[in-house]
């Protein structure tokens, strides 16, 4: 284990970095299990007889699932402990992937998705306390951010994966060996995923003592910077196909641009990580979004042929994902070790409001015909907060 003199050295072992990607494996699941639903989604509306209004009630319910998970269930890793959480979680989550091959109508859909959401929630907040607990304080920001980067390696994958799959062997086939090999994880983590350093002494503060107190004015501007982030990053991940078809691309090079798009997230995600070690992590996430708001209006307002579209695809993923990821390792150097996962579960938690909001904002605004480049231009609004929001918080606060 880890000791506090690694820590003050700076030094990081080969276990903290097997910590870290094995918390990145774990994020590839999470994109995994998310976005299956969304690639199954048409076919499932046809299944159950729905239109895509109806079937909305599926999507949300993953959403609250995933905001109550981070509230509710989440601050348990710091009482008893990062990896029986996790491997809990990961247990619910497979369970209920598994089972929603088998529902009978799109209320049971709902509900299992709930139950998968509460299981991702959890496993996100936790996955980023206890790599972040395996980093000595110069590399703190990379272990809690990298893995944050293997959500969009995983949806990447459940999509070639899906478009195979799906045309042989049915929706069904494609939950259930989601579900399976999530729950092949469990055994993994059992043996491999140790339990991080500061759970020695276990937190016993409540949740209020965790969120307020000197550290109430960071949680707030943090909760801002969640939500406002989430709005943007959540309209752009339901409504990227169609933004790109209206934006001029046939069906096909549109589904290549969101492609384009899921690997600048993750490259976004890599890279404000490891510059976070020499700049300060503020600055980047208003710096990222900054420059993604451009690229908005630039997406929405510029008529482009395919190439510089999809450059422009790759950089929104670059920066809009790199911004908003950005709070995960912020979330993780604002709240002590031994409150780590509490204060980055609720801050995930209360995230998942703008992440409800923003596809529903998004989709009306779609709906009601606005131009392109406006309703690009609406989205600029909450991802500038987060940038100021962040800038706001203070390092220097009490932890």
């Amino acid at each position: 284990m880890q000791t506090d003199q690694d820590h003050t050295a700076g030094t990081w072992g080969g276990r903290g970095i097997a910590v870290m990607a094995l918390c990145f494996v774990l994020n590839m699941f999470d994109g995994v299990n998310i976005f299956t639903l969304t690639y199954v989604a048409p076919v499932l509306q046809q299944h159950f007889g729905v239109g895509a209004a109806q079937f909305s009630v599926v999507f949300s319910a993953g959403l609250v699932g995933m905001g109550l998970g981070g509230l509710f269930l989440a601050p348990l890793a710091d009482r008893l402990g990062r990896r029986p959480v996790i491997l809990f979680a990961l247990a619910l989550m497979a369970g209920a992937m598994v089972a929603s091959a088998f529902a009978p109508d799109i209320w049971t859909l709902a509900a299992l998705r709930l139950v998968v959401g509460v299981g991702i929630g959890t496993v996100l907040a936790s996955i980023t306390a206890l790599s972040a607990g395996f980093a000595p304080e110069r590399w703190r920001h990379v272990a809690a951010g990298v893995p944050q980067a293997g959500y969009p390696i995983g949806a990447t994958i459940a999509g070639f994966a899906t478009a195979w799959a799906l045309p042989q062997h049915g929706w069904a086939a494609v939950f259930t060996a989601a579900g399976w090999l999530t729950l092949l994880l469990v055994p993994v983590c059992w043996f491999l995923l140790p339990e991080a350093p500061e759970t020695a002494h276990r937190t016993q503060h409540s949740i209020a003592e965790t969120i307020g107190g000197g550290r109430r004015r960071n949680t707030l501007l943090l909760w801002v910077a969640t939500v406002g982030g989430f709005m943007a990053l959540y309209f752009i991940a339901s409504w990227i196909t169609k933004l790109a078809i209206a934006a001029g691309l046939p069906q096909g090079q549109a589904i290549i641009a969101s492609s384009i798009y899921s690997v600048g997230s993750c490259v976004g995600t890599i890279l404000i990580s490891f510059a976070a070690m020499r700049m300060d992590l503020r600055k980047l996430v208003f710096g990222n979004l900054a420059l993604a708001s451009i690229l908005f209006v630039v997406f929405g307002g510029v008529h482009m042929s395919l190439t510089p579209l999809l450059w422009v695809c790759f950089f929104i993923g670059v920066t809009l994902q790199g911004g908003v990821n950005g709070n995960y390792p912020l979330a993780a150097a604002i709240y002590p070790a031994e409150m780590r996962a509490t204060g980055l579960g609720w801050a995930m938690g209360i995230g998942r409001v703008g992440a409800l909001l923003g596809p529903l904002i998004g989709g009306a605004a779609l709906s009601a015909g606005l131009p392109l480049v406006v309703v690009f231009g609406i989205f600029c609004v909450p991802m500038l907060a987060t940038g100021f929001a962040a800038m706001a918080v203070r390092m220097d606060e009490d932890r």
